[in-house]
């Protein structure tokens, strides 16, 4: 059982902090009357934990609301999305208010997947100080791209196993697996290892396994419990280090400013306390769901130091140049971000040839 990471103190005592705060004072905030909303949530998958976690959000923004914003949970898969193109139906206010995953939209906007470069962290550790260095400049990012969206607080996923029907043991193993990927920068860490990745909506996963159309599969361990994967594959490798992920809590810009300022300010303060409670049950469940795994059947191998060297290589070698050319090359704006706030975490820099360089 691995033991609980130093972020995880520090994340539950600004829950409490933040709670104090929501509940100091003697004067209650304004609330609007006669104007009442209601709108959905449209998160990843309802079984995974962060849209489990996300309902205390909708229901505290309910009642601080006195019942005027009504917000429902939905999904990708209820709504026939794959979420590739969550930027898009944000900016056209198809969907009012969802949750962007980087790695579903980084095929047509690669400056979001700037902190999540596969293989290139040592821990869970590094992929917070690089993901909260760019919080700000996502939150821009994303006001951008979506054409005035908000983004109104992060849900956190954690670390990501191979889940596959035969053992990872050794390099060698790899070889042409079919593996389903969420990612253009899992695809290049899983292509590196010598396994063909397969690029596949979460909900068509399971039966992809189960006839055998997939040979495995990456994701977190908390996500494989939700959709049972344990029943479709054998083995859990891993976790890759520092593969937690973060997705942005998003409203569309007319969504967004047709709300009064005092239901934007009451939503903007439950998203904080919101992100972390998503945060400390993300780093709980980093911690749980690997036993659960095991106690469901499956069997568990960490990757070895051999194995990690590889890893962190395929993130030098192929996955960060990759991302850099697809970003638009050395003088690009994701890179120099990317070379400005997570290069000094990783370690790894983009050189003005496209090639990484390790300091």
């Amino acid at each position: 059982m691995k033991k609980l990471q130093k972020f995880t103190f520090p994340v539950l005592i600004g829950i409490f902090l933040l709670i104090l705060a929501a509940c100091g004072g003697d004067d209650e905030p304004k609330v609007t009357t006669g104007e009442s909303f209601e709108f959905q949530y449209v998160c990843v998958n309802r079984t995974l934990l962060p849209c489990k976690v996300i309902q205390e959000f909708m229901d505290s923004v309910r009642a601080k609301t006195d019942g005027q914003v009504d917000i429902q949970l939905t999904s990708y898969p209820e709504l026939g999305i794959s979420g590739f193109d969550m930027i898009r139906l944000l900016e056209d206010g198809t969907i009012g208010m969802g949750e962007i995953y980087s790695g579903f939209v980084g095929g047509e906007f690669p400056i979001f997947e700037a902190a999540n470069l596969w293989g290139a962290y040592a821990s869970v550790d590094q992929w917070f100080e690089a993901s909260e260095a760019l919080q700000e400049d996502i939150k821009t990012l994303v006001n951008r791209e979506t054409g005035g969206g908000r983004i109104v607080g992060f849900n956190y996923y954690s670390g990501n196993y191979f889940f596959t029907k035969k053992p990872l043991n050794t390099l060698a193993d790899f070889k042409g697996v079919k593996t389903r990927s969420h990612s253009n920068v899992l695809s290049d860490l899983v292509n590196h290892m010598g396994a063909d990745a397969q690029t596949m909506a979460f909900a068509d996963v399971y039966p992809a396994l189960e006839r055998g159309v997939l040979d495995g599969a990456v994701t977190c361990g908390s996500c494989a419990v939700g959709q049972k994967w344990f029943e479709v594959t054998d083995y859990l490798t891993g976790p890759v280090p520092g593969t937690f992920a973060e997705t942005f809590i998003t409203f569309n810009a007319t969504l967004w400013n047709s709300l009064p300022e005092d239901f934007q300010n009451t939503i903007l303060a439950e998203g904080v306390l919101h992100s972390e409670r998503a945060k400390a049950a993300a780093l709980q469940a980093d911690i749980d769901a690997e036993g659960q795994l095991i106690e469901l059947g499956m069997e568990h191998s960490n990757f070895s130091p051999e194995m990690l060297a590889l890893l962190k290589e395929g993130a030098r070698l192929s996955v960060i140049p990759n991302w850099a050319e697809r970003a638009g090359g050395p003088e690009s704006e994701a890179v120099k971000l990317y070379n400005s706030k997570v290069a000094p975490v990783t370690g790894l820099y983009v050189a003005s040839d496209g090639s990484v360089d390790e300091k």
